[in-house]
């Protein structure tokens, strides 16, 4: 014991100096454990699909779904992919269809789903048409948010360069 006094005496800024540092060293271990190795068992959602179990959609709703979308003349495939809130809709459309009525028809195929749904999920929806020699085709996205109207579709003009004359 008389050592340990001794050196403390002799050493007392590098003591109190290594004291502070293995106090830092345990703080930060300890952070890095909660952070990396703690939290690996949970969900990887977290807590946000809370209450999903009272909203699920069957397998049957969704190929009735996609059926009923893919019934339509104007429509080749129609494909439906959930995601945790989020539905994904991937819609291909003829070369007879244009873009308005393309829209128009996605729009109206969320009236399939309840308010209740609606409500609950997020709607990313996809509408492709391949170019042909009579049209250009088009491919566009739009967002259905749970606490919104409508459908927000994004901006699918044709982009026309311009060239500088000199």
């Amino acid at each position: 014991m008389k050592r340990i006094k001794k050196f403390y005496r002799e050493h007392r800024v590098f003591t109190i100096l290594m004291a502070i540092v293995l106090v830092c060293v345990i703080i930060i271990s300890t952070i890095l454990i909660q952070c990396f190795y703690i939290g690996k068992g949970t969900d990887k959602y977290g807590d946000r699909l809370d209450g999903i179990e009272e909203h699920e959609i069957s397998d049957a709703k969704i190929s009735d779904y996609e059926n009923n979308l893919a019934n339509n003349d104007k429509v080749k495939t129609a494909d439906l992919i959930i995601e945790g809130r989020i539905i994904y809709i991937k819609v291909t459309y003829e070369d007879n269809c244009s873009l308005e009525e393309a829209e128009s028809i996605a729009a109206k195929s969320l009236e399939s789903f309840s308010e209740d749904e609606q409500g609950f999920y997020d709607f990313n929806i996809t509408l492709e048409k391949n170019a042909t020699k009579t049209s250009d085709g088009f491919l566009i996205s739009g967002a259905h948010n749970r606490n919104g109207n409508g459908i927000s579709w994004n901006n699918n003009r044709e982009v026309t360069s311009t060239t500088d004359e000199e």
